[in-house]
C-alpha cells in the first residue's frame, strides 16, 4: 500500500493538500519626506571552504567593514578571509588548546585565548592581563571584547567570568548549571554581556534576555553565539549548523543544517558593517547568510540507508527535468533539513502537509510533495506515483524551482514517510513557474529499483 496526495484544485489550504506552492512579492516604496537617511550595508558574501588544517577551527570574529573574517584553530594558526588581514598566529607559542578569537574595534587586531586563560595580543590589540598561570575550577570556553576595544572578558564552562580592564557585571560560576557553558557574546553598547550553555540555556548580566532553548530538546548542542549589532537580540548556533535566534534581529536568511556534514559547525558571527551572518566549521568552510548569499550548495549524504533513498530521489528529479530541457535542482540543506524534520513528523503525527509557507522569506517561491508507503514499498515507485498525479509533476517539472531537499523517514515497521520540499531562493531573483500541467510523458525513471526501509 502507498499513498501520495495530489490535489491541485487546492492551493490556500496547505494542511489538506499533498501538493502546496506558494509565492510572494516585495513592494519598493521610495522614502518618505523628512525621513532619516542611514548609511548602506554591505550584504555579508565571503565565505571558504573546506581546508586541511593541523587542528579544528574552533573561533571566529569579523572585520568591522563586514568584509572579511578570521579563524582560530586549536593549535593557535589564524586563517583570513576578505579584508581580515594577518597580524600574527600563536601557533609558535607555547599553549594549550586556543579556543576563542575577538577582534579589535578597529580591526587592525585580535585577541586570542586557551583554555587556561592564557592571553595572545597581534595587531593592535592591547594585552590586560590573563589567567594563563592561575588555577581555574574548569577550563576556559569563550572571549568577548569590549566594544570600545579598551578591555575584554573571558568565561569558563562553569560560567565563571574573568574581566580585564572591563566591567564585571555577574557570572554563573557559584550556580549549579544544568549544561556547561559554551560560549558568550557582549552586549553592543558595552554594558553587559550574555553566556550560552549547550542547552542553549542564556544568562543575562546587565543584559535583556530575548529567550533560550534550555527548555526544547536540540538536535545537536550549542556552540557558539553572536550579539545582533543592534544589541536587541542574539543568535546561537548548534553543532548541525541549526541557528536559533532571539530579539529583534535582523532578517533570518538561512542555516547551515546538512550542508555537506562531516564537522561540526563551532561559531556564528556578525558585523555591524554588513546585513547577515556566517556560519563557520571545524573544517575552515564558512557559509555566509545574507539577502545576496546562496544556500550552501552540496548533495544529499550516503551514509545511510535513509541518505541512499534520498540521493535516488534526487537524481530522478534532475532525470526527469533533464529529459524537458529544464535546469537541475541544486541539493538545499535547509530544505532537506526541512524535509527531513517533516517525515519524522509524519510518522508520528500522521499523513499530511506541513506550513510549507513558512518558508517564505529566504524563498520567495515553495511547494512541497509528500508521500507514504507501508513496509516494502519502494522508493522509485513512489516516485513514478508522484509522476502520474499532475499536482505533484507540476512541482517536479516547474522552471520556478531551483533547489529541493529531501526528507525520507523508515518508521519501525519498515512504513517509509517522504517529504520533497521545492525552493527558488529569494537572493536569485523573481522565480517564473510556467503555467498548466505538464505532460505525463516521458517518465524517464519508471523503474521501481531496490531501495525500500
Amino acid at each position: 500500500m502507498q499513498r501520495s496526495r495530489s490535489d491541485a484544485r487546492c492551493r490556500l489550504r496547505a494542511a489538506v493538500i499533498a501538493v502546496a506552492v506558494f509565492a510572494a512579492s516585495a513592494v519598493a516604496t521610495g522614502t518618505p519626506v523628512g525621513a532619516t537617511t542611514t548609511v548602506r550595508l554591505s550584504s555579508v558574501a565571503v565565505e571558504s571552504t573546506m581546508t586541511a588544517l593541523a587542528a579544528p577551527i574552533l573561533g571566529l570574529a569579523t572585520t568591522p567593514t563586514g568584509k572579511g573574517y578570521w579563524r582560530v584553530g586549536a593549535d593557535g594558526g589564524v586563517l583570513t578571509a576578505g579584508d581580515a588581514a594577518f597580524y600574527g598566529s600563536a601557533a609558535g607559542m607555547p599553549h594549550d588548546t586556543i579556543v576563542a578569537i575577538a577582534a579589535t574595534r578597529t580591526g587592525h587586531g585580535y585577541w586570542l585565548t586557551d583554555r587556561r586563560g592564557a592571553v595572545f595580543s597581534f595587531g593592535d590589540a592591547p594585552f590586560h592581563g590573563s589567567m594563563g598561570g592561575h588555577p581555574l575550577n574548569l577550563p576556559i570556553v569563550g572571549m568577548a571584547a569590549t566594544p570600545n576595544g579598551s578591555g575584554y572578558w573571558l568565561v569558563a564552562s562553569d560560567g565563571g567570568i574573568f574581566s580585564f580592564n572591563a566591567p564585571f557585571y555577574g557570572s554563573t560560576g557559584a550556580m549549579r548549571l544544568n549544561k556547561p557553558i559554551t560560549g558568550m557574546a557582549a552586549v553592543p553598547n558595552g554594558r553587559g554581556y550574555w553566556l550560552v550553555a549547550s542547552d542553549g540555556g542564556i544568562f543575562s548580566f546587565n543584559a535583556p534576555f530575548y529567550g533560550s532553548t534550555g527548555s526544547i530538546r536540540l538536535n545537536q548542542p550549542i556552540t557558539g553565539m553572536a550579539a545582533a549589532p543592534n544589541g536587541n537580540g542574539y543568535t546561537m548556533v548548534a553543532a548541525d549548523g541549526g541557528l536559533f535566534r532571539f530579539g529583534s534581529n535582523s532578517p533570518f536568511y538561512g542555516s547551515a543544517v546538512g550542508a555537506c556534514p562531516g564537522a561540526p559547525a563551532v561559531a556564528v558571527a556578525m558585523s555591524p558593517g554588513a546585513k547577515g551572518y556566517w556560519i563557520a566549521f571545524a573544517d575552515a568552510r564558512t557559509y555566509a547568510f545574507s539577502p545576496t548569499s546562496a544556500a550552501p550548495q552540496c548533495n544529499p549524504s550516503n551514509s545511510s540507508k535513509t541518505g541512499l533513498m534520498a540521493t535516488d530521489l534526487f537524481a530522478r528529479l534532475n532525470a526527469e527535468r533533464a529529459a524537458r530541457n529544464l535546469a537541475p535542482l541544486s541539493w538545499d540543506p535547509t530544505l532537506a533539513n526541512y524535509a527531513s524534520a517533516w517525515s519524522a513528523n509524519m510518522a508520528t503525527e500522521g499523513f499530511r502537509h506541513s506550513a510549507i509557507g513558512n518558508l517564505l522569506g529566504p524563498y520567495n517561491y515553495v511547494g512541497e510533495n509528500i508521500a507514504a508507503g507501508t513496509g516494502g514499498t519502494l522508493v522509485g515507485a513512489l516516485h513514478y506515483a508522484w509522476m502520474q498525479s499532475a499536482g505533484h509533476r507540476a512541482n517536479i517539472l516547474s522552471p520556478g524551482f531551483s533547489r529541493v531537499g529531501v526528507g525520507v523517514v523508515c518508521s519501525a515497521n519498515g512504513s517509509i514517510w517522504l517529504t520533497e520540499d521545492f525552493g527558488h531562493a529569494s537572493s536569485e531573483g523573481p522565480a517564473h513557474p510556467s503555467s498548466g500541467t505538464p505532460p505525463v510523458d516521458p517518465i524517464v525513471r519508471p523503474d521501481s529499483g531496490s531501495l525500500h526501509c
